[in-house]
């Protein structure tokens, strides 16, 4: 799938100051960006945080971008348990393929659209280090988090305008109490399918979640040519719902065994990016009859997106050991967040997403430094008697 971001490539790589990010700001981008390499970072993280009841959907691509966003500012072990996670391979390359990523504004016609949004929003009086205006002078804004509520309801807007109205509130008021930066992505998708469902053939029928409970949903239905097949590592039915133009589809794997009711959950335990690209990999265009139901509902992850990341190796990053020292002194992630929506119908599919990475200062420990006279005594605290009493006033020789 073709990805295009929000920044003009030019306007951030020409003329900026070298070194403030990596050892070259200035790497060209490659003509011709490929993500395949993050492919495991997406399924190791579906799979941490996918749960064996209940819908589930996010978009690993929004946490990846916030992600990497943080991982410029990061140095020396956090630096390297970033890179060994998010797939990426030193700061040069990856900040000329961010730039890549991001040529253009979006893809946007009567089929398809695609428009993904970053900010780094910092606090007004913010010691973040001048030179990164110069290097992402689209993504880093600075807000009055003194005025929490309306820190709060621009930075909603700005989640809101990037994904069409989706999701409406990412951050509130209290949050700025605790925070010096937020680094933001938003993304949204709408694409109509190349063979669109008729509503007059949509009807009800039964929908089994387990083999004994059954709901009654909306079927869509059609007999056209789709690219399929079935994937042995994966025991599953492969089908590729493609979206007008060709330049997103979406993919569907359905378990083959229809009777044990845990058929996904073994699915899942044998999913790999090699077998995940592999079922791909394999369709054959052939004439079938689809069923699938409509759908529509939404996810939030917090706690246990921070958990997952923290499993997969990003561990620095959360406490007092991260090295964000590009950015500025003393800064850590306190948190991660992410929300995600998606509507499949008879014209095609909707969906959008927001993550948000919180950064605040790390505190020092108050410090209590004895350079002067003071008082000291030795308690017993069995029975809370005083056994040695004194002071101290000036060193011995």
């Amino acid at each position: 799938m073709k990805t295009v971001l929000l920044v003009s490539a030019l306007g951030l790589w020409a003329g900026v100051t070298s070194q403030c990010l990596s050892r070259n700001d200035n790497q060209v981008p490659p003509s011709q960006p490929d993500l395949d390499h993050i492919l495991p970072f997406s399924v190791g993280l579906f799979k941490e945080l996918v749960s064996s009841s209940g819908n589930f959907f996010f978009s690993p691509y929004s946490i990846w971008t916030a992600l990497v966003l943080t991982y410029f500012g990061a140095e020396t072990n956090t630096k390297a348990q970033m890179e060994q996670v998010l797939q990426l391979t030193n700061k040069e390359e990856t900040l000329a393929l961010y730039r890549a990523l991001n040529e253009g504004s979006h893809e946007n016609n009567e089929n398809y659209t695609l428009n993904t949004a970053n900010r780094i929003f910092v606090e007004e009086d913010s010691g973040i280090r001048p030179c990164i205006q110069q290097v992402l002078p689209r993504e880093l804004q600075r807000l009055n988090f003194r005025q929490p509520a309306v820190a709060a309801e621009f930075i909603n807007s700005f989640v809101k305008n990037a994904t069409n109205g989706k999701i409406k509130q990412v951050v509130n008021a209290a949050l700025f109490s605790k925070v010096k930066m937020l680094i933001v992505n938003a993304i949204y998708f709408k694409g109509l399918w190349e063979h669109q469902f008729r509503i007059a053939d949509t009807f009800k029928d039964e929908f089994f979640t387990t083999p004994t409970q059954v709901s009654m949903v909306d079927m869509m239905t059609q007999r056209a040519y789709f690219r399929n097949g079935v994937s042995k590592e994966l025991d599953a039915d492969v089908v590729e719902l493609p979206y007008r133009g060709g330049a997103a589809s979406l993919v569907v794997l359905l378990p083959r065994n229809k009777r044990t009711g845990d058929e996904l959950d073994r699915m899942l335990q044998r999913l790999t990016p090699a077998a995940l690209a592999s079922a791909v990999r394999n369709l054959e265009i052939r004439e079938i009859i689809l069923t699938l139901p409509k759908f529509k509902f939404e996810k939030g992850l917090s706690s246990e997106l921070k958990e997952a990341l923290m499993r997969m190796g990003i561990r620095d990053l959360f406490n007092a050991e991260a090295d964000l020292s590009s950015f500025g002194k003393s800064l850590f992630a306190s948190d991660v967040a992410h929300k995600a929506v998606i509507e499949v119908n008879e014209e095609g599919s909707e969906a959008a997403a927001a993550t948000v990475v919180l950064l605040d200062i790390r505190v020092s420990p108050p410090m209590i430094y004895c350079n002067r006279p003071f008082l000291f005594f030795i308690r017993d605290n069995v029975v809370n008697n005083i056994l040695f009493m004194g002071v101290f006033r000036e060193p011995q020789p």
